[in-house]
C-alpha cells in the first residue's frame, strides 16, 4: 500500500453516535496505517480532526467541509470515506497509476428499513480517490463568491444558475471484489438515490459481508 494517500472523513455528525463509531472503527481497522483527516461538525477522536461546528446539514456545507480537509491533506492522493459507509480492505489499497480522479464501481445502497436488499449504483461521492490538488483547485473554482456556509444544496453563479461541482468533471473507474456498502439510514443529507437498472444489480447477499439481513441487524440495529 502507497505513503501518498490519505484519507478524508468528513460528516455532518447527523447519524447516532455509536454508528458512527462503527463506521469510523472500520475505516481505521480496514485502512491499513494511512494517515486520517476528519472534518466533523462535532468534535471526534479520529484521525487529524478540524471540528468547523454546527454549521448545519446541507450539500453546500458537505462541499465545503472536503474543501476544508482536502487544504489539510498534503499527500498525492486522498481518499473518501463518509459517515454512513461501510468500506472493505481493498478500496483502500488501490494505488491510482497517475489520472486524477477514479470511483469505486462496486459501491451498493441498503437502507433502513423494508427488504433486505442491496441495490447497486453507479457511482458514489462516498467511495472515491483523487489527486489531491486537483479536487481541491475544482472545489475554490465552485466556492468563489460564495458564504463560507449555507442551508442550500449548491453553490450559484450570478444569473441563479447552479455551479457545478467536481461531480462534472471526467472520471476512471476502479473495482475490487469486496463491495462498499452506502447505508439510507433516514438521517442523512438524502434518502433517495439512482440504482443500475436490472436484476443483476440487486442481491440479498455481497461478498465479504454476507447477507444483507444479517448486516443491518449488525450495524443499523445492533
Amino acid at each position: 500500500m502507497g505513503s501518498n494517500k490519505t484519507i478524508l472523513y468528513y460528516t455532518s455528525n447527523q447519524e447516532k453516535p455509536e454508528f458512527e463509531e462503527w463506521m469510523r472503527k472500520l475505516i481505521f481497522e480496514n485502512s491499513g496505517g494511512l494517515p486520517i483527516v476528519s472534518v466533523s461538525q462535532k468534535p471526534i477522536d479520529f484521525g487529524k480532526n478540524i471540528c468547523v461546528g454546527e454549521v448545519g446539514c446541507s450539500s453546500f456545507n458537505m462541499w465545503r467541509q472536503i474543501l476544508i480537509g482536502l487544504k489539510e491533506i498534503k499527500t498525492e492522493y486522498v481518499i473518501f470515506t463518509e459517515a454512513d459507509c461501510l468500506y472493505p480492505p481493498e478500496y483502500f489499497e488501490f494505488d491510482p497509476p497517475g489520472g486524477n480522479f477514479y470511483r469505486y464501481d462496486n459501491i451498493w445502497i441498503v437502507f433502513y428499513r423494508g427488504i433486505p436488499r442491496a441495490y447497486r449504483k453507479h457511482w458514489s461521492n462516498a467511495a472515491q480517490i483523487g489527486r489531491t490538488d486537483y479536487l481541491r483547485k475544482a472545489l475554490e473554482e465552485y466556492f468563489e463568491g460564495q458564504p463560507q456556509w449555507a442551508d442550500k444544496w449548491y453553490a450559484t453563479n450570478p444569473d441563479g444558475t447552479r455551479r457545478e461541482d467536481y461531480n462534472g468533471v471526467p472520471f476512471e473507474y476502479f473495482n475490487g471484489e469486496a463491495p462498499c456498502v452506502s447505508f439510507k439510514t433516514g438521517h442523512g443529507l438524502t434518502t433517495k438515490t439512482v440504482f443500475r437498472s436490472g436484476k443483476e444489480n440487486k442481491a440479498d447477499i455481497l461478498s465479504y459481508w454476507g447477507k444483507i439481513e444479517d448486516v443491518r441487524k449488525k450495524y443499523l440495529y445492533g
